[in-house]
Formats: C-alpha cells, sequence, structure tokens
C-alpha cells in the first residue's frame, strides 16, 4: 500500500480535508502529541549537556583536553554514525527530498557527540542537535501513525519548532523559526498551526523537567534616533551575517582539503582551540553563554570579541565536532551590538546588544521574523520595531546566503536575485 494511502484517520480520509474542526483537532493532536514527544528527548539532551558542562568546566585548564576530546569524538562519529552531521540543515534537507524521513538510531550517538564537544570546549551551539532531535522523533512518531507523506513532512517541522522553542525558551519564535527556516522568502503557513501547538507543549514539557531559560527585560526609550541607529546597525549585522557564512564555510575548505585523518584534523582543530583558550580566554570556547549574557546585560566587551567567537566556532565545526551553530550566532550578534552600542549608542548598551542579536540571526539564517519574535519573547515588547527594521535590512543586505545550505530560495530578496529562484542556498553559489 503506498505511503499517501495508508491510515484511516491520518491519510486522505475526505472528512479531514474538508470539515475544519476535525481538521483543528487531528492537528490540534498531531502537534500536543509531537510536542510532547520532541519536547522530552529535548529536555533529556538539555539536562544531560548542562550537567557535562558544570562537571567538565570544573576542571583545571579543562580546554587543554579538548584535541584529545575531540579526536575521541570524531572517531567515535565515524564508527557508529558517520552521517549524523548537519543539525538543523540535515533537518531542512530531509523535509524537501526526503519527506521528512530521518533515522531514529541517530539520536542517541547526536547526544553524545553533541555533549563531548561542547562540554570539552568546543564552540558550537545546543539548538541545531536540539532541532534533530526533536524532528527526528517526530518522523518517528509520523511512521508509527503512518500518516501521509504530506503530513510526515508536517509533523516533521513541528519536532523542529519544538526543539528550537525548548532550548531557547520561545514557543513562538519556535512556531515562526519551523515554518521559515525551511525557504528564503517563504513561511509556510498551512502549519503554522500545528508548529505553533508542537512548539508551546515542547516548551512547557523541558521547564516541567527542569530547564532553566534567560529572560531579561529591555527597557527602551522610543526616539527618532533609535530608527536611524537600528538602520545602520542592520547594515552592520547584515555584512557580518556575510563575513560569519564566510568564515564558517572557508574553515570547511580549508580543513576538507587536508590529506589528514579525520582524527589528525580533529586533533589540530583541537589545539588550535586550546590556543585560544589560553592565549585570548576560554570565554570564546563552549556555547559562550557567559560571553552572551554580559553582552545583553550592558557591561563593555572587548572589540575583538566577535572574531575570536567566529574564528572557535569555524575551527569547531571543520575539525570534526557536533553542534548547532545559531548560539554562536546569537553571540557574535549580541557582542556586535555591544560594541556599537559602546561606541555610538545614546541609550543602554543592553539595547543595542539585543537588535545585534536578532539581526545576525536574521541575516545568517534568513530567519527575519522568528528573530523578531525571539526578541520579543526574551527582552520584552519595547524592542520590537527596532529590531524588526534591524532584522529585515539585515536578511536584504546578506543576500542569498545562509549557515544552512539547504534552504530553498522560494523569492529572491531584490529583483536582480530572483534569477535563484528555485535554487537551493549552496547551489546559489554565493558561499
Amino acid at each position: 500500500m503506498m505511503p499517501d494511502q495508508r491510515g484511516l484517520w491520518f491519510g486522505n480520509n475526505p472528512l479531514l480535508q474538508n470539515y475544519a474542526i476535525i481538521y483543528v483537532l487531528k492537528w490540534s493532536f498531531l502537534g500536543i502529541t509531537t510536542g510532547i514527544i520532541a519536547g522530552l528527548g529535548v529536555a533529556v539532551f538539555l539536562k544531560l549537556l548542562a550537567w557535562s558542562i558544570d562537571t567538565w568546566t570544573q576542571v583545571g585548564y579543562y580546554y587543554f583536553f579538548i584535541p584529545v576530546v575531540l579526536m575521541f569524538n570524531s572517531w567515535l562519529v565515524n564508527w557508529l554514525a558517520p552521517q549524523v552531521s548537519g543539525g538543523s540543515d540535515k533537518v531542512i534537507a530531509a523535509i524537501h527530498q526526503q519527506n521528512g524521513f530521518l533515522r531514529l538510531s541517530e539520536v542517541p550517538i547526536k547526544i553524545v557527540a553533541t555533549v563531548i564537544t561542547i562540554a570539552a570546549g568546543g564552540s558550537a551551539g545546543k539548538e541545531g542537535p536540539a532541532a534533530q532531535i526533536g524532528a527526528t522523533l517526530a518522523s518517528a512518531w509520523a511512521r508509527l501513525l503512518q500518516v501521509s507523506n504530506a503530513d510526515c513532512r508536517k509533523i516533521a517541522i513541528c519536532g523542529l519548532s519544538a526543539g528550537f522553542a525548548g532550548v531557547f525558551g520561545t514557543p513562538v519564535a519556535g512556531a515562526i523559526f519551523g515554518v521559515e527556516v525551511l525557504f528564503v522568502g517563504k513561511i509556510l503557513y498551512d502549519t503554522l498551526y500545528p508548529a505553533f501547538v508542537a512548539g508551546l507543549t515542547g516548551y512547557y514539557i523541558c521547564r516541567l523537567a527542569g530547564v532553566s531559560y534567560f529572560y531579561l527585560q529591555v527597557n527602551v526609550q522610543s526616539e527618532f534616533l533609535l530608527i536611524i541607529q537600528a538602520i545602520i546597525l542592520g547594515l552592520i549585522c547584515g555584512i557580518m551575517a556575510i563575513f560569519f557564512i564566510k568564515t564558517i564555510f572557508w574553515n570547511q575548505r580549508f580543513f576538507k582539503g587536508l590529506q589528514w585523518s579525520r582524527q589528525v584534523k580533529a586533533f589540530v582543530g583541537g589545539s588550535l582551540l586550546t590556543l585560544i583558550g589560553y592565549v585570548v580566554s576560554p570565554l570564546y570556547l563552549g556555547l559562550g553563554l557567559e560571553l552572551l549574557e554580559t553582552g545583553l546585560k550592558g557591561q563593555a566587551i572587548a572589540g575583538d570579541a566577535f572574531l575570536w567567537k567566529i574564528i572557535a566556532t569555524g575551527i569547531t565545526l571543520a575539525c570534526g565536532g557536533t553542534g548547532g551553530i545559531i548560539t554562536p550566532i546569537l553571540v557574535v550578534g549580541a557582542v556586535t551590538g555591544n560594541l556599537y552600542g559602546q561606541l555610538f549608542g545614546t541609550l543602554d548598551i543592553s539595547v543595542y546588544a539585543v537588535i545585534g542579536m536578532a539581526a545576525l540571526l536574521a541575516g545568517a539564517v534568513n530567519t527575519p521574523m522568528a528573530a523578531v519574535f525571539m526578541a520579543a519573547e526574551l527582552f520584552g515588547s519595547d524592542v520590537i520595531p527596532y529590531a524588526a527594521i534591524s532584522c529585515l535590512i539585515s536578511y536584504l543586505v546578506s543576500d542569498h546566503r545562509s549557515v544552512y545550505p539547504s534552504q530553498v530560495i522560494a523569492t529572491g530578496k531584490r529583483p536582480y536575485l530572483c534569477e535563484d529562484e528555485g535554487k537551493c542556498v549552496g547551489a546559489a553559489g554565493k558561499h
């Protein structure tokens, strides 16, 4: 029997397609159950990661062990699941090309590899693995229910949204992210409702599991000058997004071109990270949350902080480390805004750090709406109009570039870019 014909209540039953109430009930059920399943998986991952970081960073000069740990991590991944890398980009590719199919067997090794990388000091994020865990568990749930291919894709998107919401404590942004990140210039409104239900459910599951989040109320004194500053900061963050993306992919090409084994590459990359931690600062290693929170609270940060964080992230992900990329993007964005606030700001530096964080996310990931909602959920509604200005400008300035090569360009950002429509970002040749 063909997949699109399977299942009385989850296939192409006319009742589900023609009656709005039944349709809403169906996707309420699928959204809630997907959110519960994805939320549980993400909560386990986040709790294990937090415990590992707290434990390992108590060791004096812990970052001296990064080369050996990354070498072991590279060997482990290559032995057990060489296809496990990719994070959110792998989920995007699976939704576009494989009807949302993801292998459930990859979840355990993804968790272990990410925990090893970040706890040791590798500069990476937790949202990519969380999104992959959420989407993979959702994909398994969809196959168990024997849904149609179209519904399987939707459920995988719900898992992606739940994973994002559970990591950052932003259910609305999580839902928007899931339906916005797949395409450049297109939002999947037909999936927005179940994605929102899944994101909200996943968020509450993580909260019930004891996952903690960082929230900060940022009060903005409205003034015309801030509009001008938001425009300028949007331009800066768009350029920074290009630099971030190019640095990440340059590192990947560099390490890929080395005629060494995976383990040797991991050891060399880990040695470079150790050097950064010892000579510059360990603040640029790991998740970088201390650096992020310092910047968002308005405390002055070193002017070259953005550069070291980008370099550390590029080395980590290119040499064999496992992890996401959005957390480093948020750190670099906050640091960029913080630096702008130090040099040119007329308000509290934290205002510019928040705007910079959102704007860089919009430019590097092509998700301006999710970035604005994320800023509002984490820092209050005062920042919305100014974050929106910066996010949209950064999104336009970064052209058809992204840290996720599998994103499909649905609508060109500007008229002369329309020739890229229908291509994936990686095929557009902007990197």
